[in-house]
This record gives C-alpha cells, sequence and structure tokens, in this order.
C-alpha cells in the first residue's frame, strides 16, 4: 500500500521536502517515510519530523495500493484508484470521499491497460509496442482465414447437402482430427533436433546407394537450422507458414469432390497441429526476450508470466475480432463467388498473416547467440571494431524457412568429423592443435584451413567461451584468406589464432557490454550434424 503526502495549499515551499510515505503491501508491516531535499544530518526521528511540518492541518495524505499505483501507470492518473485523508489535527483524520470516475477517464489507455503487462513500457523491451501491434494484425488475419477453411470443409463433407449423411460427415471428422494430433506428437517428438540431422542422415544413405559418384567433390560448409530454443523465430515462421499452407488445403477441398476430404482434411490437420505446436515451442524464448531484463539471469526480475499472460489476452481479443471478420468474408465471398471467392480472400488474408509475423520477430531482441546472429556480430567487429547490440541484430537477421541465412555456410564448416578434418592420422591431428601462450594448455577447438574452406571441430569439454574463440578465429582466418589470395594455410590459422589471442578479451567484454548473454546455455553454433572429438591424453601421446 502506498501513501503521499500533499498540501490543500499551493505553493508553501515547506512541504516541497515530504515526497512519498511508503508502507508495505501487507497492512501489518511496518512503514517508513521517505524525505527530499534535505540535510545530510538530518535526523527523521518522530522528534524532528514536527518540524517539517509545522501546521497538521495543511498536511493530505492519498493512499493507494501497489495494484492500484501499477494500473495509473498504464492508464493514466485516476483519482478514484486512491483515499485521500485529510489532517483533523492531533490525532485525528478526515477520510475525503473521492469523485466518481468520469466517463472521460474510461479512455482508449485505461482500456488497452488491460492487454499490457504491469508497469508497462518499463517493465518491458523497447520494441514491445512493434512486436505486440504486428502480432495483433497477424493473429486478426489468420483467424480469419481460420473462419473460411472451416467453412470450405463443412461444404466439402457435405454439411447442408440432402444426401450427405450425418453420421459418415461426424466420423469424417473426427477420424481427420485424429490423424492431425497423431501427426503432432509425432512431429514434437522429433521439435528439439536440428533439422540438418536429418538431412545429414539421408544424404548419407544416398551416398552409400551411390559410391563413386562424390568421389573427389570439394566438401561445403554447413549451416544451423536451429531448434525452437536456439532459433526460435525461425520456427515461428514455419509455424505461420505451416498454418496457412494447411488452410488452403483445407479450402481446396471441396473442389475435389467429398471422396478426398478424409485425405485432404487429415493432411491440413496434421499441417495445423505442426504449426499450433511450434508456435507455442517458439513462444517461451520469445517472451524471455520481450521481458524484463530479457535474459534468463535477469538481475531486475522476470515477469515472463505477466508477459506471457497478457499476449494470450491479445491472441484472444485478435481472435475474436478475426472471428468477426471471417463472418463477414464468408458471407460476402462465398454468396457472392463461391470456393474461388473464398480462395481470393483467403490470399489477401495469408498475405498479411506472413509479412505481419515476420515484421513482427524483427522487433524481437533475442539476446542468446546462434551460429546466425554470431556471424552478424563477428562481421560487424571484422569491419568496424565496434559489437551490435541484440536491437541492430534483430533488424538485419534472417529466419525465412528453408532460405539459408547467410554465406558462412559457403566457406565454413562447423563440426567436420575426424576422417574429414584429419584424414591423415595422428600426425595431422598433431599439427593442428593450437597452444594458447603459457603453452599449458590448449584450444578446445581444432581449425583447418583448406584451399577454399574452414572446418572447425570443437572437442568435448568446449564451453560457451570456447565456442566464441573459435568462431572469432575463423572469421578472422577467413578474411586473412580473402585479402590475400597466396596464402599459406599453415600461416594463416597460426596467425589468425595469435589475433584471435589478443584480441578476444575486448570482443568478450564489448558482448556484456551490448547486453548480449554468452553464460551456459546461450550461445549454440552447432547443428544436428556436428561431431565433437575427445582427446583422452593430448601431450603425452601425442
Amino acid at each position: 500500500m502506498r501513501h503521499t503526502f500533499g498540501s490543500s495549499r499551493g505553493g508553501d515551499s515547506r512541504l516541497n521536502s515530504i515526497v512519498r510515505y511508503f508502507a508495505s503491501a501487507s497492512r501489518h508491516s511496518e512503514s517508513h517515510v521517505c524525505l527530499k531535499n534535505t540535510p545530510k544530518d538530518f535526523d527523521q526521528s518522530a522528534a524532528a519530523y514536527p518540524d517539517i511540518i509545522k501546521d497538521e492541518n495543511e498536511i493530505q495524505v492519498w493512499e493507494q495500493t501497489i495494484s492500484s499505483s501499477n494500473a495509473n501507470k498504464n492508464g493514466g492518473d485516476d483519482d478514484s484508484r486512491r483515499t485521500l485523508y485529510r489532517s483533523e489535527g492531533p490525532g485525528k483524520w478526515l477520510k475525503v470521499e473521492s469523485p466518481p470516475a468520469s466517463r472521460q477517464s474510461m479512455s482508449l489507455a485505461s482500456f488497452v491497460h488491460h492487454f499490457l503487462p504491469a508497469k508497462y513500457p518499463e517493465s518491458v523491451c523497447s520494441s514491445y509496442s512493434t512486436f505486440a501491434s504486428y502480432c495483433m494484425c497477424a493473429n486478426i488475419a489468420g483467424s480469419a482465414a481460420m473462419v473460411l477453411s472451416t467453412q470450405a470443409l463443412l461444404v466439402a463433407v457435405g454439411v447442408g447437402s440432402q444426401s450427405a449423411a450425418p453420421m459418415a460427415a461426424a466420423l469424417n471428422w473426427l477420424l481427420k482430427d485424429f490423424a492431425g494430433q497423431l501427426g503432432g506428437v509425432l512431429f514434437v517428438s522429433q521439435l528439439g533436433i536440428d533439422h540438418e540431422f536429418w538431412k545429414r542422415k539421408i544424404n548419407r544413405l544416398f551416398r552409400e546407394n551411390n559410391q563413386g559418384n562424390n568421389t573427389g567433390r570439394p566438401k561445403k560448409g554447413n549451416y544451423q537450422r536451429g531448434t525452437a530454443d536456439t532459433n526460435p523465430k525461425r520456427w515461428r515462421m514455419v509455424a505461420a507458414l505451416a498454418l496457412d499452407l494447411s488452410t488452403l488445403l483445407e479450402i481446396c477441398t471441396p473442389l475435389l469432390g467429398p471422396q478426398y476430404f478424409l485425405p485432404c482434411a487429415s493432411v491440413a490437420n496434421v499441417g495445423k497441429n505442426i504449426g499450433w505446436l511450434a508456435a507455442s515451442a517458439s513462444r517461451a524464448a520469445i517472451n524471455q526476450s520481450l521481458s524484463a531484463g530479457g535474459s534468463y539471469s535477469s538481475s531486475s526480475g522476470s515477469n515472463l508470466g505477466d508477459v506471457t499472460a497478457k499476449s494470450g489476452s491479445q491472441a484472444i481479443v485478435a481472435s475474436l475480432v478475426g472471428t468477426a471478420l471471417g463472418i463477414f468474408f464468408s458471407k460476402t465471398l462465398y454468396a457472392d463467388h463461391g470456393t474461388v471467392g473464398v480462395m481470393s480472400g483467403f490470399i489477401v488474408l495469408s498475405a498479411v498473416h506472413q509479412v505481419a509475423t515476420y515484421k513482427a520477430l524483427m522487433a524481437v531482441p533475442l539476446r542468446s547467440l546462434d551460429r546466425h546472429r554470431l556471424h552478424i556480430v563477428l562481421s560487424e567487429f571484422s569491419r568496424t571494431s565496434s559489437v551490435p547490440s541484440p536491437s541492430q541484430v534483430a533488424t538485419k537477421e534472417k529466419f525465412f524457412p528453408l532460405i539459408t541465412p547467410d554465406h558462412s555456410c559457403n566457406w565454413l564448416f562447423v563440426g567436420s568429423p575426424l576422417l574429414e578434418i584429419c584424414p591423415k592420422g595422428i600426425s595431422e591431428l598433431q599439427g593442428l592443435i593450437l597452444w594458447r601462450d603459457d603453452a599449458m594448455q590448449h584450444e578446445q577447438y581444432i581449425l583447418k584451413v583448406g584451399p577454399a574452406s574452414i572446418q572447425l571441430t570443437f572437442l568435448d569439454d568446449a564451453n560457451e567461451v570456447d565456442l566464441l574463440r573459435g568462431q572469432l578465429h575463423a572469421y578472422l582466418a577467413h578474411n586473412r584468406m580473402k585479402t590475400d589470395l597466396a596464402y599459406d594455410e599453415d600461416a594463416v590459422r597460426l596467425d589468425t589464432h595469435r589475433s584471435m589471442d589478443s584480441q578476444f578479451g575486448e570482443f568478450q567484454e564489448m558482448l556484456l557490454e551490448k547486453g548480449w548473454q554468452i553464460g551456459p546455455g546461450f550461445v549454440s553454433i552447432e547443428c544436428g550434424s556436428s561431431h565433437r572429438l575427445k582427446i583422452d591424453t593430448c601431450r603425452a601421446s601425442l
């Protein structure tokens, strides 16, 4: 509960020293006085206090709860939320009834604050309003498209047709829901595995069946698609694409005939479940970046639960508006143009959904480092010797599915297997081990410079700092390769290692100053197909 001193007479300079009187939220806790513009040796005891308040009849106290104070910060100052007390002499307080809130106080701001986190905007990142606005547009468009697809499914299953059997229609509807939920379960079981893992398994299978066709082919780099934790933006876009493609298939179902309802609706329902689950999986990391501090170790306290709850309420409002809009489109488009008209309306809604989702994600400043975000940071550091902030990287980040985010995949392979990075045996491995300046500890990675590419493999004990050191070394080596075309591979590797060792301390400090999280779990640059090596005895056996 909070108390604020005021004066019934304006302009009294003696009361400028008294600012607020705070009490605990608990009614049974002790209270204390905060004074402002007082001498350092001022005694705040009960004996000195009457010297400041010489006339007790001039004092009035506003009382309000902490929750009401937070509501006023969000929706404007409202005296109806506070209780006014005036002094009537020693030991007497007069409670002054507050006037009822006027209709003008029920403004748009006081309504919107119910859908915003407490203490907004101080409790969230600066781009929260941009993210929430675009998310609102995307959810409205998505909900409207869902109404159109539901109508198309009902027409395809035979609702409204005299020849349709109600039991058969209901059974088909239940079967397509069952297939969709089963597909969603299978998708979630593989959600924590990088897609590159399965791609490499398939490529290895085809390579075994076609041995001899790929001999002599130069090794290309790889890139990290990431999981819902390391790359939540890409998975949110996967969710948006899966939902729109599934909705399109549902709208096309009436054109194919009733016999194709079950397979088409089942496939579409699988896609929808994949979209919903992918969006749910990526929501935690996105909301964490938008909340206070933007990290799991925020010193200011995390309001992740509040941000998540308010995003849910915003989605509900958008769903209601989108449903009403979809009903309007359904009546107008389908009545006049049939399924073709519904499909044309869906195309417009889908475009709005995709663009708004992408714009919303561009406003999310992820503070963890995956390979693509680290690529942007290292490219800027190599060019200007400075590190961009998470907000600056968010505007440059590319996260559209099925598209390579940057060109590092053309020259950098992270996690090469032993037979590829050291095909000549133990002697080559010994030469690739890099020792630090004190010659008592070696690097927790192996870097090999090739004719047009770099292979970087980490050892089993490598931590987040080692991942950063290896990546910085690789980018310094690549820059040397671009400037010196007649380079010696071993010289480039050793010279850039010394440069990395001298620059890494400054680079690490810049990352922390800009707000990047480089602690355990916040740096991930390896994909699902990357390998790590474990050397039991390094110097003795080599």
